[in-house]
């Protein structure tokens, strides 16, 4: 009997090897992951679910990753290298897909509830380590999603850091010298390439992290050519063609270089890689937050983007301030890059077929009439396609919560999951060119559906909770009723303390009270001629030059010891009381049931049945 079922699957491999050879021949699909912190990830999850469901996900070829779209996408990468090395071609299923993006999504909703921003503060070692130039900020970040999002994947949880070398996939029945970009035209689960996509500040070009080198891919265009001038940086072979210190580059350093947004966390530096240059590394939608540009370079030709970047609001009454305008044309340069690349690419230019998913689609437009205008303001423009039952109030609440790598709550991240799912199930029915690929797959049990019935039909507590989820501090407090009032109590405390302090002070013998006021008058004195500039002022730089390195290493002590740990401790201290009360009060099953929806058809019945009541009497009087 095993031999008929080994000689029935020997006949059946071929012709599914050549129907896929014939969808081969229809162009590589490859998949976009937009930047936008955590925001974006969870945007993202609800995109793989769907395309997991319809089959998309084993054909998609080319995975290319801005900020918090490489956090999930490099996630989701490390499952499916463990799937296709542990089962041979024909034994990869689409059941098999849907495991790999629940996992993505029970791993992902783990790491977000960490409130990584502030753990970046918490340790008392690696503060004290951060006053080395080699360790930053962001070099501190990639450790953390190694830690919350990677390890346990990796090699069954190892607690060294993912080198990026050791990521190439070789399938489990394929030969060593295994490569995608040759040898996927006869599988029928794709090897997908991950591009890591970072801005490089010395060119302002794309820095790119991939599984066999890393650096500025090569402009070959003849535009490119022509137009660029500056200084290329050649890209290494590989990474043993790398210097010692550079060939383990870890993933979590290069993930945490692809969202080191500027101003936020440092940039990541690249030392001792070219000559007379240190390359620092920022966030990747500095250069392309949509990620388009990795899959226009490995020759796709049908793309998915999934665009979770925020959208620019209007401001009625612009602020004219320096620092006020300066923030808005930022904005306003970011927002005609993205609809620049966003309508090249769908305008079919440079690909056969793309669908395209962001936050605000399938959202009306609202128009303003100029004031004195005779004729009625026109109705909202809605756009063609598949409408969607999410309430356009939530949707537009979704579309402008932070972009940051704090806690989210259930509730934010389940509305993220479905959102990003509902949105990708309309725009592949608007795009057949891509769903060719696909098959009718079944609606799986995904966690983030229980949210479905607060997305179509909001209650105020759930609106509020998208209101909160828009801010960046004080999240807890708007959500906790009895936290502001425990916070002011304390605040009170600390106050009285201080004049108790003070009056104790006051009391004490005049020769303590002139000790103290001595004392302190020193210490401003030494701090105000430990400045550069100070000593040219006041006396002779000569006679003070004694003192100006101690009071250096009292700067050092400050600044380098005493703030980080008393930053450190308060942080530990709110991330064990504060977040904890934000993550329970933003649970799904906290909040109350939206009203049942009254099926239509029973309303017609029941007026229907009045309108019987209503006629009867004047049917009996006739």
């Amino acid at each position: 009997m095993e031999q008929t079922a080994t000689a029935k699957r020997e006949r059946v491999q071929p012709r599914r090897v050549d129907k896929e050879n014939t969808a081969a021949q229809q162009g590589k699909v490859g998949l976009a992951l937009s930047g936008g912190g955590f925001r974006a990830s969870l945007f993202h999850v609800g995109v793989l679910a769907r395309l997991a469901e319809v089959g998309l996900l084993r054909r998609v070829e080319v995975i290319s990753t801005v900020s918090g779209g490489s956090i999930v996408g490099a996630l989701y990468y490390l499952h499916v290298k463990e799937l296709l090395e542990s089962k041979p071609d024909h034994d990869v299923t689409d059941e098999d897909y849907l495991k790999v993006v629940a996992a993505v999504e029970e791993g992902l909703l783990y790491g977000v509830q960490q409130n990584l921003r502030m753990r970046t503060f918490a340790s008392l070692s690696k503060n004290w380590k951060m006053r080395r130039p080699d360790y930053t900020r962001s070099h501190r970040m990639g450790e953390l999603y190694h830690r919350y999002f990677y390890r346990h994947v990796y090699r069954g949880g190892a607690r060294e850091a993912v080198p990026m070398r050791e990521l190439k996939i070789i399938p489990a029945g394929e030969a060593n010298d295994f490569h995608p970009r040759r040898d996927n035209a006869r599988r029928f689960a794709k090897v997908p390439i991950l591009l890591i996509n970072a801005t490089s500040l010395n060119t302002g070009r794309n820095w790119r992290f991939e599984a066999t080198q890393m650096g500025e891919p090569p402009r070959l265009s003849r535009q490119a050519v022509e137009v660029d001038k500056l200084p290329r940086l050649v890209r290494a072979p590989g990474y043993d063609d790398l210097p010692d210190h550079l060939r383990d580059m870890p993933l979590g350093t290069a993930v945490a270089a692809s969202t080191a947004v500027p101003g936020l966390f440092h940039p990541l530096a690249i030392s001792d890689m070219y000559p007379g240059r240190r390359i620092e590394l920022v966030d990747g939608g500095v250069h392309d937050n949509q990620g388009v540009q990795g899959l226009l370079d490995e020759e796709c030709e049908h793309l998915i983007i999934s665009d979770a970047s925020g959208p620019m609001d209007e401001d009625p009454n612009p602020g004219t301030s320096a620092a006020m305008v300066l923030l808005r044309t930022n904005s306003v340069m970011m927002n005609r890059l993205r609809e620049e690349q966003l309508f090249g690419i769908t305008a079919g230019a440079r690909a056969r077929s793309v669908a395209l998913i962001h936050l605000q689609q399938g959202l009306p437009v609202e128009q303003t009439q100029w004031i004195g205008a005779e004729t009625s303001p026109p109705a909202p423009a809605a756009p063609p396609g598949p409408k969607s039952r999410i309430d356009a109030r939530v949707q537009r609440l979704l579309a402008r919560v932070r972009t940051d790598l704090d806690s989210f709550t259930e509730v934010e991240a389940f509305s993220l999951m479905y959102l990003g799912y509902d949105l990708t199930r309309q725009a592949l029915q608007r795009t057949p060119s891509v769903t060719q690929f696909a098959r009718r797959g079944q609606r799986s049990d995904w966690r983030f559906l229980a949210v479905r019935p607060w997305m179509e039909r909001p209650t105020p507590e759930y609106l509020k909770q998208l209101e909160v989820a828009r801010g960046t501090v004080f999240k807890a407090i708007r959500l906790v009723p009895w936290l502001a009032p425990a916070l002011a109590g304390l605040a009170v405390a600390a106050a009285a303390a201080l004049v108790a302090f003070g009056w104790d002070w006051l009391v004490r013998p005049r020769a303590l009270q002139l000790t103290w006021a001595w004392w302190q008058l020193g210490v401003v004195g030494a701090a105000l001629l430990s400045l550069p500039w100070t000593g040219r002022i006041l006396v002779w730089r000569r006679t003070l030059g004694w003192a100006r390195r101690p009071l250096s290493w009292m700067y050092r002590l400050l600044f380098q010891a005493v703030l980080p740990i008393g930053a450190a401790l308060f942080i530990r201290l709110y991330l064990v009381t504060v977040d904890p009360l934000f993550l329970r009060q933003g649970r799904l099953d906290r909040l109350t049931p939206p009203p049942e929806e009254e099926p239509a058809r029973t309303r017609r019945a029941w007026w229907g049945r009045l309108g019987r009541r209503r006629r009867r009497p004047g049917k009996m009087a006739g």
